[in-house]
Parts: C-alpha cells; sequence; structure tokens
C-alpha cells in the first residue's frame, strides 16, 4: 500500500497508535491532506470526518469522555486551528487528552500574503499544555530525529497526569499529493513507565486520625466519571462523613445529589448544625451549585482539595491542605484507618436530602406547564442504561433539583461551562458508547451548535430533547440580569429555532411537545428504538418558567 511521502506525517499516525489513540476526528483541508492519507491508511486508527473544525474538536471531546483514552483531530492550517480553542479550552480544565494536530505551511511562508497563513504556534498557548513544532521534512536525519523526539514529547504530556490537550503543529510544504511505498518504519518512541501512584502509608495514617478527629466532614463531589469502586469507598465513609454529589459526579448510594434543593429546604436552625463542618474534602471537577460555595465560603471551615491538578483549586476560599492524588487512590488509602463514631451528621444531610426530594415532587405536581414542569416529567422517564448529556444555562441546573438519576452516566462540559459545544460533544459521545445517549439542551444553546446535526455518524439511538422557551431562560431567572432591561432583546435574545426544518434536513425524527398532556404522548415513541435518531421540541412559556423557579427557591 502507498502512503504520505511526508516522514512527519507517517511519524504522527504511528505516534497517535503507539500512545494508544484509537479515534481520530479529520476535518477536510488541502495542507492536511498528507496527514489524512497517513492517519486513513494506518491500521488500529479509526476516522472520523466532522466539516466544522469547531465541532470536531467537541465531537473528539465526546469520543474522549466516554471512552477514557487520548483522542487526535486534524485540521488545515489558517483560521481552522483557532475553532479548535473552544474545545481544547474545555479539555484542558476537565483534564481530557485531546490532541490538535494542526498541519502549517513552511515557516518561510508566514507573513507573506500567502493563503490561509497564520502565526499558528503559540495561538492556542492558553488551552494546551504544550505545542510542539515540527520543522517540513526535507530529509535530513537531524531534523527526523527531533520530529520523532517532538511528537512523542507530545503524546506523552497529553497522557500523563494531570492529562490535558496538545498542540502537535506539522509543516507541509509541497507537494502535498505526492507518495511512497508504505515501509515498516522503525520509529524509535519512548515507552512510559507508570507505576500506580498511592498515598505513603504514614501520610493517609495520619490523614484519616484527622478525619476520625473531627466531628462533621463534608465530601463534596463535583464532575466525575463513573467508578464504582469510589462509589462504594464512599458509601462505606464513618457516619460523621456526609457525601454531597452534584449530578455530574456520577456518584449514586444514599448521598445527597440534590445540594441545591437540600439547601433550599433546610431550616434556619439546621443550616449551622449542617454546614458548619470540621472539614470539607473537595473531589471532582468544578461545582455547578452556587448556592453550596457561596454558603461554605462564609464559614470557617478547613478545605482539602483532592485532585492531579496543575495548580492549587481554592473555590471555597478557604483551602488548608492540596492532595495530589486522584479520589479513588485517597480513599483507598484512607479508608483502613477510618472508624465509625456513631454520629447523627451524614442521616441529618440525609434527612433533609429526602425533605428536599419530597418537595421538589410535591412542587412539580403543582407546577404549572414550564421549564420545571417539564424538565421533572422529563427526568422521571429517561430509560435506563441512557448516557445523559445536559447543557450548560438552565438544563444542567433543573437536574440537580431532582432526585438521583437511574442511568449509565451524566456528563455535561462543567470545564469552561460554555454553551458552545455540548451537541457536538454528545454526539461524539453516541458514536462510540454503544449505548442510547440523550441531550437536554436549551434553545440558544442548541442554536449555538447546530452545525452537530450534519455530522454524518450520528446513530440512530441519539435523542435530543431542546428546551424551547424563546431564548436564554437562565437570564430570566438570575438576579444579575433579570430586571435588566436589555435582558429580552439582548440576553434572551429570542431565539428562532426551526427545529422541525432542521431535524426534515438533517434526517431525524421530530416530536413536539407544549403541554404535559402531549408530553406523555410523544415520550414512549421518542425513546422507543427506531431507525433515525430524534428530536423532541418541548415548547414552554417564558416568562411562566421564570417564576416557577423563582417560586421554587422562594422562602414559604
Amino acid at each position: 500500500m502507498t502512503t504520505s511521502d511526508k516522514y512527519s506525517c507517517r511519524c504522527v499516525a504511528a505516534a497517535l497508535k503507539t500512545y494508544g489513540v484509537k479515534h481520530v476526528v479529520v476535518s477536510p483541508g488541502s495542507r492536511n491532506s498528507p496527514l489524512i492519507v497517513a492517519l486513513s491508511r494506518t491500521d488500529g486508527l479509526k476516522c472520523h470526518v466532522v466539516i466544522d473544525e469547531r465541532s470536531a474538536g467537541f465531537f473528539a471531546l465526546g469520543i474522549a469522555v466516554e471512552t477514557g483514552q487520548p483522542v487526535a483531530m486534524v485540521c488545515t492550517s489558517g483560521s481552522a486551528v483557532l475553532n479548535y480553542a473552544p474545545a481544547l479550552a474545555e479539555a484542558y480544565y476537565r483534564r481530557v487528552p485531546l490532541i490538535a494536530v494542526t498541519a502549517d505551511r513552511p515557516e518561510e511562508w508566514i507573513d507573506q500574503d500567502d493563503s490561509q497563513t497564520i502565526h499558528q504556534m503559540g495561538a492556542l498557548d492558553a488551552v494546551v499544555k504544550g505545542a510542539y513544532d515540527i520543522p517540513v521534512d526535507r530529509g535530513d536525519a537531524a531534523l527526523r530525529r527531533l520530529c520523532v523526539r517532538r511528537i512523542s514529547d507530545a503524546l506523552i504530556s497529553a497522557i500523563s497526569q494531570p492529562a490535558g490537550p496538545v498542540q502537535i503543529n506539522v509543516q507541509i510544504d509541497e507537494p502535498l499529493n505526492a507518495m511512497c511505498e508504505e515501509e515498516l518504519e522503525n520509529f524509535l518512541f519512548p515507552a512510559i513507565t507508570r507505576p500506580e501512584y498511592c498515598l505513603p502509608q504514614d501520610y493517609a495514617h495520619d490523614l484519616a486520625c484527622r478525619i476520625n478527629e473531627a466531628s462533621r466532614v463534608i465530601v463534596l463531589a463535583g464532575f466525575m466519571p463513573p467508578n464504582e469502586e469510589l462509589n462504594r469507598l464512599l458509601a462505606s465513609l464513618p457516619s460523621h462523613v456526609a457525601v454531597l454529589c452534584e449530578t455530574t459526579s456520577n456518584l449514586a448510594n444514599g448521598f445527597v445529589a440534590n445540594i441545591d434543593a437540600s439547601l433550599r429546604a433546610m431550616t434556619y436552625e439546621e443550616k449551622p448544625q449542617l454546614l458548619d463542618a470540621d472539614i470539607v474534602i473537595t473531589i471532582g471537577g468544578s461545582l455547578i451549585s452556587r448556592m453550596i460555595k457561596a454558603e461554605l465560603r462564609k464559614r470557617d471551615i478547613e478545605n482539602w482539595n483532592v485532585g492531579l491538578t496543575l495548580n492549587s483549586v481554592d473555590p471555597l476560599l478557604h483551602l488548608t491542605r492540596r492532595i495530589d492524588s486522584d479520589p479513588l487512590g485517597f480513599f483507598r488509602a484512607t479508608a483502613p484507618y477510618l472508624h465509625d463514631k456513631e454520629s447523627g451528621y451524614r442521616s441529618m444531610w440525609q434527612a433533609v436530602s429526602a425533605r428536599a426530594m419530597k418537595r421538589s415532587s410535591d412542587f412539580l405536581t403543582m407546577a404549572p406547564w414550564s421549564d420545571y414542569a417539564a424538565m421533572g416529567h422529563l427526568l422521571r422517564n429517561i430509560p435506563p442504561l441512557t448516557v445523559l448529556h445536559l447543557s450548560n444555562g438552565t438544563s444542567v441546573r433543573y437536574a440537580q433539583l431532582f432526585a438521583p438519576l437511574d442511568i449509565a452516566r451524566v456528563e455535561c462540559n462543567r470545564g469552561v461551562s460554555g454553551i458552545d459545544g455540548c451537541t457536538s460533544t454528545a454526539i461524539g459521545s453516541s458514536v462510540v458508547s454503544g449505548l442510547p445517549t440523550l441531550l437536554i439542551t436549551g434553545d440558544m444553546c442548541a442554536q449555538y451548535d447546530m452545525a452537530a446535526l450534519a455530522c454524518t455518524e450520528i446513530p440512530s439511538s441519539f435523542r435530543m430533547v431542546v428546551l424551547n422557551n424563546g431564548g436564554g431562560g437562565i437570564f430570566r431567572f438570575i438576579k444579575a440580569t433579570r430586571e435588566l432591561p436589555e435582558m429580552e432583546r439582548f440576553l434572551a435574545a429570542d431565539v428562532r429555532l426551526p427545529l422541525r426544518q432542521l431535524a426534515d434536513g438533517f434526517g431525524f425524527d421530530y416530536y413536539e411537545a407544549d403541554s404535559l398532556s402531549t408530553m406523555d404522548q410523544q415520550l414512549p415513541a421518542f425513546f422507543a428504538a427506531g431507525s433515525r435518531p430524534a428530536i423532541l421540541n418541548i415548547i414552554t412559556p417564558a416568562a411562566e418558567s421564570a417564576e416557577t423557579i423563582r417560586k421554587y427557591f422562594s422562602k414559604p
């Protein structure tokens, strides 16, 4: 078989395979065509085609999140490179190993009015762990050794903890279509030896002793992938330790999984009893709940952050201990030294959580047709073994208010919390998950990422729900914006999304609901297995939706 004659392109393909990449998302172009040839003709690499580079970046992110493996994406030169920035930013703060392979023109053509040339090196520095420039391959042996070393360094950086995205910028000269016979080249990529890191026994013992001394300990969990062993370890913690977990933490075992609703349900007397904790151990990624952060910031607590991070993370403004360990390793090491104090602290939290669940359920039965009513009803009807993706904005916040979901996993782009690639991320995940995938998104978020619907690999098991309330509903709710005269025009923006026409044009089945009764009628068919993906357009009144959620959080 023939392949590209560009040594650097063949080196990239071989290195990706060597370091565990199985999926590559490519976007069409001429400057990157030698890379595409080398990659598509390398056994073990599956290439996906997504035309829009911004959508391609998030599509790759979805694959990486779902598989837990590094994923590469390849684009042509020029402004195409800049379109990767949003997905790379999300990957950077979510610690996901994305490899952006950016084709470039030879250095001598930059700033010479040659088409599709910009300063690509450095353009993504703020959102990658490192950028690695690969010079033009002109057959020089020393430069070829440099090529191998830089590419392997990039990939090792991407997959080393804390993982994160990197850029490999490959300068490619013409002719772009020159071929050579494929050979078994001896690329000398260094192997990585990674002994499993664990906390030293004496250190783990000391930490456990401090937890044992405390009377009230909170474990506060942000977004994480599912982990059954971690779930079991957290469930076995002593009774003076309460586990508070967000929807995106993928934890479920009698924990407090409705934090905002629980805070709303607390009495004035209960707040200091529950929130004046001795130690708060934060695990996972960034927290959705502003309420819990605000409550804990104003209290005198000792905060331990457990995680593999590049910098100290202090969202509660009380960081006293940074523990460079993944949460599973931390609780594996400390659990044998923990003992129960027969405390009622955890049970108090669970009682408040149960009370909040009942209140949410009661409120749901009385709520008028609104985002709250639609979301609560929808979450109750999600089939088991579904992978749920939530867009940023109201979707993920509504999900926080209800009972834990008995599904495969929950994901949301909470690294940066942008709305720009939620649909593409969910579709990328659905391509590799092997399970039904449901995206719940808002109309503004859906409009922002319409290019995702043009992906040619969307499986028939993909489902997309759009909460269609006439624009950015969150701006009608939050205090900072809801009373601004400019709110409707400039913030909510009066989104008009032709979902029926989009569904017809992109080959989706289309469903529509504008009341609980029509939603009941549509959900069975919407969730049923079919030959095409499906969109459910849930139309809710904007003002009523904002007023309903304000009433939910108002004091009785």
